[in-house]
């Protein structure tokens, strides 16, 4: 049987690279060594019937032992009611799905903010969220400025830096992402804003809005 990674389909791939963090314990340190990256636009826009007035792109990187990623966004509105393992995507809003294997996939999303739901399972419904706990071993730095010009619009830019943990994939046994293979997709979105926007990394064929689509993740392939 063909490995599930080596499934050649018409998909994005994702080189993550390895970044030295020895001897820096700060989020906002790390947040600068990531600003020497590449950074990749999140720039499909699978339902162009919500039109999206917002700009967004993230670094990705890992240490080892955690995940290391970081948005930068610029849009019109900016909302953020919502608090950990709330309806965090009605809020000004980006994330990550990623799968290690055929099973499930792990939902996490994150507000301006900070605040964070992560979820597992194997589809849209039937998610199991993780405890409160699990997830306060995950660090974050975030920035919002204002007054930015959005296609002639005043708005917002805004940053969030976060260091992901291997321990926040409970329902994996990761030692090391050195040389692991993954699937996923990146997501920005903002339900709850005056203009609802849906983009996506890689694109999804979906009659509506739906980042649940496991069938479009891309390739993701740490060093």
């Amino acid at each position: 049987m063909v490995p599930w990674w080596l499934i050649i389909t018409s998909v994005r791939r994702l080189e993550i690279p390895f970044l030295d963090t020895d001897g820096v314990e700060e989020v906002v340190q790390i947040s600068q060594l990531m600003d020497a990256l590449e950074t990749t636009p999140i720039d499909c826009n699978p339902w162009p019937a919500y039109q999206a007035n917002a700009d967004a792109k993230f670094s990705m990187a890992h240490n080892g032992q955690s995940i290391l990623l970081k948005y930068v966004i610029a849009e019109k509105y900016l909302l953020a009611n919502e608090v950990t393992n709330g309806n965090i995507h009605n809020d000004s809003c980006v994330e990550l799905f990623i799968a290690f294997d055929d099973n499930g996939y792990y939902n996490l999303e994150f507000n301006c903010l900070g605040f964070t739901k992560i979820g597992y399972g194997t589809g849209r419904h039937g998610r199991r969220l993780l405890p409160i706990d699990v997830i306060k071993q995950l660090s974050f730095s975030s920035k919002i400025n204002s007054n930015s010009t959005i296609n002639s619009n005043i708005g917002f830019d805004w940053e969030i830096m976060l260091v992901i943990p291997k321990a926040i994939f409970v329902k994996h046994q990761i030692t090391s992402f050195n040389n692991l293979k993954a699937k996923g997709n990146f997501y920005k979105c903002g339900d709850g804003l005056p203009q609802p926007h849906f983009l996506t990394w890689n694109m999804i064929e979906a009659d509506k809005p739906d980042f649940h689509r496991k069938d479009f993740f891309g390739e993701l392939a740490f060093s």
